[in-house]
């Protein structure tokens, strides 16, 4: 008797265990709806959700991520590309690249929303690198952006090549090549979408990148 009321006590705290993500999920999913995303950005996950624990962790990691880099971008000045560099809006930026790797950690394969998440967070943070810091950032960045094959892919790795291209990033030569880099996922992204306000941006920024760099064309 004393042995089947200890395993039924142990199937129910395993079902509570097992039930742990499920109700965040859904308790996250009523306040998202309610607009309440600050609240889910401040709340982790539940420590239940251990890599590789199946589609409701990978759910709650992507909400988690889109919640904390919406709260990020809530405040940016007006046409800012990024939030700024308070440690409010850096740990913001750090808990979106975080939760988006964990989302993809969750699925067991590259995951397209996570990806993109995780290379706007980590963009958005490299601004505040120093140059020297930056530009090996931003080369990892657009290796993590390989994936993202759309126009919004290419405007990212865009943006990421034009930051490794910062003055003293590094020398002419490797800062002109950034540049050249960035020509190309500018006209990669407006091929696919040729009336795309920030993709023609990111094209003049490259021309305007590029005359400042000796002997740069593209």
């Amino acid at each position: 008797m004393i042995r089947l009321f200890a395993i039924t006590l142990f199937a129910l705290a395993a079902c509570s265990t097992l039930d742990a993500p499920v109700a965040q999920l859904e308790r996250w999913q009523k306040q998202r709806a309610a607009g309440a995303i600050t609240a889910i950005a401040d709340e982790p996950v539940v420590p239940d959700c251990a890599p590789g624990r199946g589609e409701p962790c990978q759910r709650l990691h992507l909400m988690r991520a889109e919640a904390c880099l919406a709260v990020a971008f809530a405040d940016r000045a007006p046409a800012a590309a990024c939030p700024g560099a308070s440690a409010r809006e850096a740990g913001l930026l750090a808990c979106a690249a975080s939760a988006a790797q964990a989302a993809e950690q969750a699925s067991g394969e590259v995951l397209l929303p996570a990806r993109k998440l995780r290379t706007q967070a980590r963009l958005c943070a490299i601004e505040n690198l120093p140059p020297a810091m930056a530009a090996p950032a931003a080369r990892e960045v657009i290796t993590e952006a390989a994936p993202l094959t759309d126009a919004e892919g290419a405007l990212l790795r865009g943006r990421a090549a034009l930051s490794a291209a910062r003055p003293s990033a590094g020398s002419e030569a490797a800062r002109c090549a950034s540049v050249r880099e960035a020509f190309g996922e500018a006209r990669r992204g407006l091929a696919l979408k040729p009336d795309d306000p920030a993709l023609k941006r990111l094209a003049d920024d490259v021309a305007l990148r590029a005359v400042r760099i000796t002997d740069c064309r593209v």
